[in-house]
């Protein structure tokens, strides 16, 4: 199949010898689009001009403007540094040869040239160059892909409350570009508010499409025969509507919970998932009591059969809950030892039990502060609260 003219290399020939650019030019004319210049500042002009040359043979020897000069020039600029160079020259010195290569070059072309042996190795760092140009492009066209999901699943983090008997705050710090957290908390209705918190395992393009379809099932109750006001018929719908033979051997743990302003009280179920904290204040500031609230289940989609119930608690005049991810603890302490869910509870209950302040961003200071290395964390950083006030 020939080339048509739109889509033949460029070629880009920078010699000061017009005869040199005729011959080279007789040998590439019927595979390549060749473009010359006679000296060293004009073949920059043209190697920075769109459409870019996809190789540049280079002549060393040249006034003013020698090949070597040339070729530094082209390999400082963004624009130009990958356009492979390959020097064309008289020179058959072996110390000459290292360095073109050193600078940049990816092979030499003695003169007088042989078309065969020009053409092979022509040909040769052409395609390399357009397979690594087709490799960026679509490395760039994934990237654009993976923040447009990261935006997405930004999109469907939850506004923070500010009433008088409700307030939130949350901390969503992903340790990739794509994590597999999410969380939530909405009315159902005039009484009732969802809260959960979902940690897909692993992280990437397939947790954070598992993380926005179960997110998108709970925002707009699409689950069957599901009771949205029960954490457990959440659970089980969930666990039947995403089994991991279905989601490429992805599961994932969750907290659910509903608070009824009426009953003043709480029902939640966990799948796979640490307990949520829940402070209570009756009316003595001074007299904060912990609870933690877990209830035993496996992660949802491990098994088709699992079952899960719920519990429920009552509220006290004020209190706070805290629901968050295994991100939050899963930390190196400076003296090495890893910090547990219970080291988290603790920190947590003594230091970010004020039930009148919102202090996840607090949390998330400290926790930075304890780690032992600088740097990101190493799993998704996630974590909900709520005030929630009976006065």
């Amino acid at each position: 199949m020939v080339n048509t003219a739109q889509d033949k290399p460029i070629i880009l020939i920078i010699d000061d010898t017009p005869s040199n650019i005729t011959l080279m030019s007789g040998i590439l004319n019927n595979a390549y689009k060749v473009k010359a210049a006679t000296n060293g500042k004009k073949g920059l002009d043209i190697a920075a001009t769109s459409p870019l040359p996809d190789l540049i043979l280079l002549d060393i020897m040249m006034p003013e403007m020698d090949g070597y000069q040339v070729c530094d020039v082209l390999k400082k600029s963004t624009a130009t540094s990958d356009i492979p160079v390959i020097f064309l020259t008289a020179k058959n010195e072996s110390e000459d040869e290292e360095k073109g290569l050193k600078m940049g070059a990816v092979d030499y072309i003695t003169k007088p040239v042989s078309p065969p042996i020009a053409l092979s190795r022509i040909a040769s760092h052409v395609e390399l160059f357009r397979q690594k140009k087709a490799l960026i492009e679509s490395q760039r066209a994934l990237s654009d892909e993976i923040n447009e999901a990261a935006s997405y699943i930004q999109s469907l983090l939850p506004q923070k409350l500010d009433q008088d008997t409700i307030k939130s705050s949350w901390q969503h710090i992903p340790c990739s570009a794509l994590g597999g957290d999410a969380f939530g908390h909405h009315w159902l209705d005039d009484d009732h508010m969802a809260i959960f918190l979902i940690d897909v395992c692993g992280h990437g393009v397939g947790a954070a499409m598992l993380c926005i379809s179960a997110i998108n099932s709970l925002r707009s109750e699409l689950l069957t025969n599901t009771d949205f006001k029960s954490p457990a018929s959440v659970l089980n719908g969930l666990n039947k509507a995403f089994p991991m033979e279905a989601q490429n051997l992805k599961y994932f743990t969750m907290w659910y919970g509903v608070y009824s302003k009426i009953t003043k009280s709480l029902k939640f179920a966990s799948a796979g998932h640490p307990h949520a904290i829940l402070l209570k204040n009756e009316s003595d500031k001074d007299n904060v009591s912990l609870h933690k609230l877990e209830t035993k289940g496996i992660a949802i989609g491990c098994f088709e059969e699992a079952e899960y119930k719920e519990e429920q608690v009552c509220l006290a005049a004020s209190n706070k809950l805290y629901v968050f991810s295994d991100g939050v603890y899963e930390i190196t302490y400076k003296n090495d030892h890893e910090m547990t869910l219970e080291d988290f509870t603790n920190i947590v209950s003594k230091q970010f039990n004020k039930t009148d302040a919102l202090q996840s961003d607090l949390i998330y200071k400290e926790i930075k502060k304890l780690k032992k290395n600088e740097g990101p964390l190493d799993d998704d950083f996630s974590i909900v609260e709520l005030i929630i006030n009976h006065s």
